[in-house]
């Protein structure tokens, strides 16, 4: 009696790209997520980040920050209908996404703003204004 053995089919293609390239990737190409792309900017007064999230609304998304990182997460859904000449397509994409961004501590989180538009969300977060060095004070030395 011979066993069935089940194959993954990606297992034989990753002989043909570095070992790494499906980890990089997020495993197999079919347990991969979708990320938004982000840019950081930085100014004299703020950081600002811009995400790519076409086709996802306001409703959708969560943004928060926590112990110093900024996290942009929520879900992506999309749907595309077609019926032409008696044949129908139709795809639909399901999925959640997350971004963190490690922030520096020199960012005020109470004063931070978000907005979206034409499918950037752009998120605002002030620097705080620096802590004053610590003054020198004399330490009293006792004796015995």
């Amino acid at each position: 009696m011979s066993a069935l053995i089940r194959r993954n089919p990606f297992d034989e293609l990753s002989s043909f790209w570095p070992r790494d390239l499906f980890a990089r990737l997020g495993g197999t190409p079919l347990a991969m997520e979708w990320s938004p792309r982000c840019d950081v900017t930085e100014s004299d007064d703020a950081l600002v980040v811009h995400a790519e999230l076409p086709g996802v609304e306001a409703k959708d998304m969560d943004v928060s920050i926590h112990e110093g990182v900024l996290t942009i997460r929520g879900e992506k859904r999309s749907e595309r209908k077609e019926e032409a000449e008696g044949r129908s397509y139709s795809e639909r994409f399901f999925g959640s996404f997350e971004r963190r961004i490690a922030l520096p501590a020199t960012v005020d989180e109470d004063q931070i703003d978000a907005s979206l538009k034409d499918g950037v969300l752009e998120v605002r977060l002030p620097k705080s204004a620096p802590a004053p060095p610590p003054e020198a004070r004399k330490v009293e030395i006792k004796t015995a």
